[in-house]
């Protein structure tokens, strides 16, 4: 089997080396290549797609927090909108631009550092690709894009415009996080085996057919704006906006999508996943033709750099958990059944939830307090958040923790997995080629729909 180093893996089908060469994208798309940093001290200025929801989080941690300064802010709810508006004239004594279209933002601002961009999944790639071509830097929410193909392009894109990104997956800038990695890398678990993730979500509705009819358009919400590249469909009142979209194909990823980059983030990291071989959901509640099912158990196997054997993954959404049996008994003498962690298999040692327990111990202790981990070497940096690391290494402060080098794969595997849930059986995984070996039901995923009008 040929290994595929993690560079090799974002290169892969690349027109990245003609795109930097060129000036241009391989669909002639001008390309403004981004200044490496900006002076320090200086406040970015700063574009904010979608400020409801995790928007409106994001734009807290960097106007509210850090103080960079917001020049422009984009939503499709006026609502929203107007009250981030408000918010900042309360406190700078002015109103930023504000805009509807994201479209029409990336034409009239020209002197944007960065754009941070918390929409619905399907609309990050056409809004970070936009952006990044204008020579921007991007902070994008998880999951990074909602396709495999957009994953790829992600990468391309990025490094062809030279840009710092930073998908939002904010566990990466915590100390507990990144000591949990160092003690994955230090091997102390031996060959890792198998890996179980529990999640609550969904915590939208999901599992359910598209309602019948449609409802007026209320004023303040820009429909055809919210459809954006997806296949148009009618409004209906308290089924899509605000946030019940993720659980629809067209426009979200489900609970895995949602979550996985948060909780599978650091083991992907401190056991150096690579490619994909297979994806399978091998447990699943109801199917439907437009939505996640309520529950599934997804069974993934990666190569992992550390060791021979590859890793097998199952993800747990729904509120489910293992089924008896299946896990250790003094995992579960431990820690029961709980719903919502990270479960990780070695054959010398277990990891769960920050606590680990070597061979031939029935005991769990925390990492900072086991004698088999509390005295292994610091060896990657601590940060003082996931958005002030962002703005650091726009400033010149090195690359962040989940830029593109990392957000792309991770990204990647857990989409292989969102399309298991939605097509039988087990897929074989060719990652150099980027398609399934088996099915073209499920290589037809692979790429977003784009309506008409619109581009990627």
């Amino acid at each position: 089997m040929t290994r595929i180093t993690r560079r090799g893996f974002l290169e892969l089908g690349a027109a990245a080396s003609f795109a930097a060469a060129s000036g241009c994208t391989g669909t002639g798309v001008k390309l403004v290549r981004a200044p490496r940093f900006c002076k320090p001290g200086d406040k970015l200025n700063m574009a904010f797609i979608g400020v409801g929801g995790r928007g409106g989080a994001n734009f807290s941690e960097f106007f509210n927090e850090l103080d960079e300064n917001p020049v422009a802010i984009c939503d499709i709810d006026t609502r929203p909108l107007e009250h981030t508006a408000n918010h900042i004239k309360a406190k700078r004594g002015a109103r930023p631009r504000t805009y509807h279209d994201y479209r029409e933002l990336l034409a009239n601002e020209k002197d944007l550092d960065a754009v941070v961009i918390s929409t619905p999944d399907h609309m990050h790639a056409p809004c970070a690709f936009a952006a990044m071509q204008q020579g921007c830097h991007v902070y994008v929410e998880k999951p990074l894009v909602r396709t495999v193909w957009e994953c790829r392009r992600f990468a391309e894109v990025a490094k062809a415009c030279g840009v710092i990104t930073q998908m939002g997956n904010n566990g990466n800038g915590t100390d507990q996080q990144r000591r949990n990695i160092e003690v994955l890398k230090s091997r102390v678990l031996g060959d890792v085996t198998e890996i179980h993730v529990t999640t609550d979500r969904p915590i939208w509705p999901q599992g359910l057919n598209r309602p019948e009819g449609s409802d007026p358009i209320p004023e303040q919400v820009k429909w055809d704006l919210f459809i954006g590249t997806a296949p148009m469909r009618p409004f209906k009142n308290g089924v899509y906006h605000t946030f019940k979209w993720r659980g629809w194909f067209d426009f979200g990823t489900g609970a895995m999508g949602d979550i996985a980059c948060h909780s599978m983030s650091f083991f992907f990291r401190g056991l150096e996943l690579r490619e994909v071989l297979s994806v399978e959901t091998v447990k699943t509640t109801e199917k439907f033709n437009e939505t996640y099912p309520a529950a599934t158990t997804v069974k993934v196997v990666a190569v992992s750099a550390l060791q021979k054997k590859p890793i097998t993954i199952y993800w747990y959404d729904g509120k489910t958990t293992p089924e008896a049996g299946v896990l250790p008994a003094k995992i579960t003498k431990s820690f029961g059944q709980s719903v919502g962690g990270v479960i990780i298999i070695g054959d010398e040692g277990m990891y769960v939830n920050g606590a680990i327990s070597m061979k031939n111990e029935e005991r769990f202790r925390g990492i900072a307090q086991h004698a088999a981990t509390k005295d292994l070497p610091v060896t990657l940096p601590r940060v003082k958040s996931h958005h002030w690391e962002f703005t650091e290494a726009i400033r010149g402060g090195g690359r962040p923790f989940s830029d593109y080098d990392h957000s792309v794969p991770l990204t990647e595997l857990v989409l292989l997995g969102c399309i298991s849930q939605r097509i039988s059986g087990e897929l074989k995984w060719d990652a150099q080629k980027g398609i399934f070996t088996n099915s073209d039901a499920a290589n037809a995923l692979l790429k977003p729909f784009i309506r008409d009008g619109w581009t990627i």
